[in-house]
């Protein structure tokens, strides 16, 4: 009897520890997360920028959207080029990009505090506008869209 009423105390005192331990915890831990989630993009590039051994300033940024895509490697080069980046600016972003629009569904680019191109995805479309380029549509399926035409969903 009396070792029964040690286990039931024991399992009380556990019970009561649990909640407080969890209500500290559950804070730091979301606040930890947000500020980590905010600087996935800058922090990716800036490995690659210390592996590669040469810093560009460049920094792919992932923006919240409700649509994602899988864009090919090729779709990843053509909206690139279009938007003005070069073969190696393509190659050193060119992933990080990607898996901003695969998992946050936009992004953008900056050189050190200018905002260089941004990309954003709307159904198959992926929607880029550039500071020195202007804007474009991207058709996943099809390829480019003819500026001044509205694509149609489910067309």
């Amino acid at each position: 009897m009396r070792w029964m009423k040690y286990q039931n105390h024991k399992l009380e005192t556990a019970n009561c520890r649990l909640p407080a331990l969890a209500s500290l915890l559950l804070p730091a831990c979301l606040c930890l997360g947000v500020v980590g989630c905010a600087q996935i993009g800058s922090l990716t590039s800036s490995i690659g920028d210390k592996l590669s051994g040469r810093p560009t300033g460049f920094t792919v940024i992932h923006l919240s959207n409700q649509d994602v895509v899988v864009l090919s490697a090729d779709g990843v080069v053509q909206v690139m080029r279009r938007a003005g980046f070069s073969d190696e600016q393509i190659l050193e972003l060119g992933t990080e990009l990607r898996n901003a629009l695969l998992y946050s569904g936009a992004a953008q680019i900056k050189l050190r505090d200018k905002v260089e191109a941004v990309f954003a995805v709307h159904g198959d479309y992926v929607f880029i506008t550039t500071r020195l380029r202007g804007s474009f549509i991207y058709d996943v399926k099809r390829g480019w869209v003819k500026l001044g035409v509205v694509p149609q969903q489910g067309s």
